[in-house]
């Protein structure tokens, strides 16, 4: 014979998961920004200008010590060439930032 369903039981689970998922969210939070990961400069305002229009900056600083400053560059004329706002001189002052603040030693 099946047990009926005891509502009871699946709220307090629920709740329970959505207590977790709270704090969870909460301690996260407070974790440093990708922005504060990268030092200040001319560049570094290019970058949150012209790469977070598309994506946010933890989808550039997930990939440090990745790339050398040519990838990087290489990366740039991409992100320019699938519609990222940058100027000529842009596009190497960008290389050269990421590949300072970011880039593969």
């Amino acid at each position: 014979m099946r047990r009926p369903f005891r509502r009871g039981g699946a709220l307090i689970a629920a709740g329970a998961v959505l207590a977790a998922v709270t704090v969870w969210s909460s301690a996260t939070s407070q974790a440093a920004e990708p922005a504060d990961e990268l030092p200040d400069g001319p560049a570094k305002k290019v970058l949150q200008r012209a790469c977070t229009t598309c994506h946010d900056l933890e989808e550039v600083t997930k990939f440090k010590g990745y790339y050398t400053r040519a990838q990087w560059k290489d990366i740039v004329v991409t992100m320019r060439d699938y519609g990222a706002t940058l100027e000529d001189a842009e596009v190497d002052a960008l290389a050269d930032y990421l590949a300072g603040a970011i880039g593969k030693k």
